[in-house]
C-alpha cells in the first residue's frame, strides 16, 4: 500500500523524506513526499534545485530488496531516471535523459534525479519543471491534484520493476543523445562525445571509469 504525503511547501522533499525515515522507528514503504511548491530543493553536485512557477517536485522510498536483482545499485538513478522518462513521454512529450541523471527537452534541461542509499532502503528525489518563464519546462500547469495522480501513476509504472538488462537496452539506443553535452565530476569537465558507455550504466573517459550514482 502506497503512502503519500502531501505538502503546499517544502524546503525539500528529499531532506524530509530522509528525516522522516530516519526519525520514525518503523516505516511503511514505498512512502512518498511530494511539495507543490520547494523552496531549497537539491540538485546535481549538491547545487540548489532552481525554484519555478511550476514544478512537479517529489521523492520516494523503496525496500531496496523490490528492485530487479540484475540493477547495478551505482545506476539506481539512470534506471529509475529513465523509466520516469518513459512514463513522461507515455502522457505526450518527447523528454530524454542525459547521462548519469538530468532531464532534457531538446538541448535544455528540465529536469533531474537524484538517488541516495539509506541502508536497505532506497531514497529517489525527482524535480520536473511543469511551467516557467526562465527556465525549460513542459509549459503544462498541473495542479496539486493533478500532480499527486501523475506522482501515484508513475510509482505504479515503476513498480512493474522491469530487468535492468531491458532497461539498459533501450538507454543504450538513446545515449547518442548525449554526444553534444559534457559530464561534470568534482572539478573535471569530461565530453560525452568519445565516452563508452559500459553494461552496468557505468561510462568510460580514456582509461578513467565514471558511475551514474548521484
Amino acid at each position: 500500500m502506497l503512502e503519500l504525503l502531501s505538502f503546499d511547501v517544502l524546503d525539500s522533499t528529499q531532506k524530509f523524506l530522509i528525516h522522516y525515515l530516519r526519525e520514525k522507528e518503523s516505516n511503511q514503504l514505498p512512502l512518498v513526499v511530494l511539495s507543490n511548491q520547494q523552496n531549497n530543493g537539491i540538485g546535481s553536485r549538491n547545487n540548489c534545485w532552481e525554484q519555478v512557477e511550476n514544478a512537479l517536485t517529489f521523492s520516494f522510498a523503496l525496500d531496496l530488496e523490490v528492485f530487479p536483482q540484475d540493477l547495478p545499485l551505482q545506476s539506481c538513478s539512470l534506471y529509475v531516471g529513465f523509466l520516469f522518462k518513459e512514463y513522461i513521454n507515455q502522457l505526450g512529450y518527447q523528454v530524454w535523459m542525459k547521462w548519469p541523471n538530468d532531464l532534457y527537452l531538446e538541448e535544455s534541461k528540465i529536469g533531474g534525479i537524484i538517488t541516495q542509499n539509506l541502508g536497505s532502503i532506497i531514497v529517489c528525489g525527482i524535480g520536473l519543471n511543469l511551467n516557467a518563464s526562465s527556465f525549460a519546462s513542459l509549459k503544462v500547469n498541473w495542479s496539486k491534484e493533478e500532480k499527486q495522480k501523475k506522482v501515484v501513476e508513475f510509482l505504479n509504472f515503476l513498480m512493474t520493476f522491469p530487468k535492468w538488462k531491458e532497461i539498459f537496452s533501450k538507454y543504450k539506443l538513446e545515449f547518442y543523445k548525449n554526444s553534444n553535452f559534457v559530464f561534470h565530476h568534482r572539478d573535471l569537465e569530461i565530453s560525452l562525445q568519445d565516452v563508452e558507455l559500459c553494461e552496468d550504466g557505468s561510462i568510460l573517459s580514456g582509461n578513467q571509469r565514471f558511475y551514474s550514482l548521484r
